[in-house]
């Protein structure tokens, strides 16, 4: 496997690029690959690249956190996700191709959206993106491949606020604003995705709504969540589920618009999950094979999967003794014996 030097967010990064020759799995990695979790929709992540530093990111994407940014060589990826796919029974109508970092900065995006599609009983390809990155000739082309709709961040319609949330002044709200116009008017679905931030981005909350009512779009509030690595927002106040929803409840009937969207709202089904390769407390030998997105971690293949082993100082090529710890999703986690 060959790692190279990369002048992409961070001058030092380097790139794994993975291609047949790689022989590296694209399942049970989270960070890149394909996700299936037990839905007709497939989540895939074709690279991790990031050209934003958004100050409450989940995965801290653009991060020294992270040594290495990863891609996947574009028929390697399909050929994989045909095989999810099979492996699923062919229950599967939508690809949602999503990322740790901006979907859109994957170099083949357009080539990408348009194989997907023409996948057998592909009805909805989605993808989400911060925007930036879109100009209106590539949204013709996003729509002439086939894409469905477009999830868009944008978390304040303050042009200082949103700079600073995104965490760079290459962030232009007046320039994001036309993005949504052209998408609007486009074949393909706008749906607005702000993060809400108790006391941070309170009051835009109720103006991103009724900046999507005047589109006539769809917009679904995520909620703020912490995670071990994620970036933390420390000026927001953290709120359980109950009220969150209960926000939104709110929400609602103040502005009278729907904002409660769950999977029936975007016609996702329940199906069957990718079979399991390996169970919670399974002990088995792996080759690790490259090394893992977050430091100290390595990635390591065993019957065809990916698993990331925390705090391994193994190198490539070694095979190990590892305990499978988390199997969720199929997203593999172990650590040494």
């Amino acid at each position: 496997m060959e790692i190279k030097q990369v002048q992409e967010t961070k001058p030092t990064s380097k790139l794994i690029h993975i291609d047949e020759n790689t022989n590296i799995p694209l399942l049970g990695l989270i960070h890149v690959g394909i996700v299936d979790r037990g839905s007709s929709l497939l989540q895939v992540r074709a690279s991790t690249y990031c050209n934003m530093k958004c100050t409450f990111c989940s995965t801290s994407a653009n991060s020294p956190t992270h040594e290495y940014n990863y891609d996947i060589e574009l028929s390697y990826l399909m050929l994989w996700i045909r095989e999810t796919i099979n492996l699923k029974d062919n229950l599967v109508n939508q690809i949602n191709i999503d990322s740790v970092g901006e979907p859109s900065a994957y170099p083949k995006i357009i080539e990408l959206v348009k194989q997907c599609k023409s996948l057998p009983g592909m009805e909805y390809i989605t993808m989400q993106s911060n925007g930036t990155l879109l100009t209106q000739q590539r949204i013709l082309d996003l729509a002439s491949a086939g894409l469905s709709r477009i999830n868009l961040s944008i978390h304040s319609l303050l042009p200082d606020q949103a700079m600073e949330l995104f965490g760079s002044k290459n962030y232009r709200l007046d320039k994001i604003k036309e993005v949504c116009k052209w998408i609007n008017s486009s074949s393909i679905e706008l749906n607005i995705t702000p993060v809400y931030l108790p006391g941070v981005n309170d009051s835009q909350i109720d103006s991103l709504i009724e900046f999507a009512k005047e589109l006539k779009c769809k917009i679904s509030i995520q909620k703020y969540e912490v995670y071990r690595y994620s970036r933390k927002d420390k000026r927001v106040k953290l709120q359980n589920w109950y009220k969150f929803y209960k926000k939104l409840d709110e929400l609602e009937k103040e502005h009278n618009y729907k904002l409660k969207l769950g999977p029936t709202d975007f016609k996702i089904n329940r199906s069957k999950h990718v079979p399991l390769l390996m169970n919670r407390g399974d002990i088995v030998t792996a080759e690790i094979i490259m090394p893992g997105w977050m430091k100290g971690e390595m990635i390591a293949r065993y019957n065809n999967r990916c698993i990331t082993i925390f705090d391994c100082d193994k190198n490539i090529g070694e095979k190990i003794k590892i305990r499978i710890l988390e199997t969720k999703d199929g997203i593999y986690l172990a650590k040494k014996v």
